[in-house]
């Protein structure tokens, strides 16, 4: 299967690296960018394990792959390492990522995915936490309010109230593809959308100076893609992720932005 990035979006994407400061004065969608990818749909049989996540060990180290279990329906690209498509009714159990990733306080995750609209008011990319949701770390499309899509960055870690969390700012759009990357170091946290710094990133809870990781979660029990909730006031229940999720990657120091725009660069290539 192959991520194919037409040159109209490339060019686009450069376009609107100029206008950053401008769209996010307007809220303008034009802090998006998207790209052509597709699916040869292959469902495996449940309870099969597929390598899912890409942990990098060093920079010039060499990448390891955690494989994810399988539970309820998930298609999964026919010969590919990281392509799912979730229609409401399975996910991927991550867990045995846990004793690689949990006890690091500062890195970088990336993850390229689409959604697909439903009536649920959260929609979970990758939850980490414990088995009843009361803290936890999640990524998610959605919130409270009617026709929220906004993208959240969720850090929970005890008692059912954020400690960090920002949104996207703006309303993403469904079968629109988006690369995200969070990165936390020692000076705080940020997060990269399609390449460019969301500078632009609203805080519901918390600011940008806090560190928060894997490590700040007091129970690691549950690692999960296209799984979770957030707070029991939000989601009182666990959901299930619509859309698409490709290229999970977990990198145990910071990203720069340059080393974004390479990450970028590296997914555009594969024609």
């Amino acid at each position: 299967m192959k991520l194919r990035w037409f040159a109209a979006i490339v060019l686009v994407i450069d376009i609107l690296a100029l206008a950053v400061v401008a769209g996010a004065y307007l809220g303008s969608d034009e802090r998006e960018a998207s790209t052509g990818l597709e699916l040869n749909r292959t469902p495996p049989t449940p309870g099969a394990t597929v390598p899912i996540l890409k942990l990098y060990t060093t920079p010039t180290g060499p990448v390891r792959l955690i494989d994810g279990r399988i539970v309820g329906d998930v298609d999964v690209e026919n010969g590919s390492l990281t392509m799912l498509h979730f229609n409401g009714s399975g996910y991927v159990d991550l867990s045995d990522s846990i004793g690689e990733i949990g006890e690091l306080k500062e890195g970088s995750i990336s993850v390229v995915f689409r959604y697909e609209e439903s009536d649920q008011n959260v929609l979970p990319i990758l939850y980490f936490g414990d088995k009843e949701g009361k803290n936890l770390f999640i990524i998610e499309i959605g919130h409270r309010g009617e026709n929220n899509r906004r993208l959240y960055v969720t850090w929970i870690p005890e008692g059912d109230k954020p400690a960090l969390c920002f949104d996207s700012g703006f309303n993403l759009k469904p079968g629109r593809w988006y690369h995200l990357v969070v990165v936390v170091s020692e000076n705080g946290n940020t997060a990269y959308l399609n390449g460019r710094e969301m500078t632009w990133r609203h805080y519901n809870f918390g600011n940008e100076s806090m560190r928060l990781f894997f490590a700040n979660m007091p129970k690691k029990e549950l690692s999960t893609l296209g799984y979770g909730k957030t707070a029991d006031s939000i989601t009182p229940e666990f959901l299930y992720f619509h859309g698409d999720i490709a290229d999970l990657r977990v990198y145990p120091w910071p990203l720069s932005g340059e080393d974004v725009k390479s990450l970028l660069e590296e997914i555009r290539s594969r024609n």
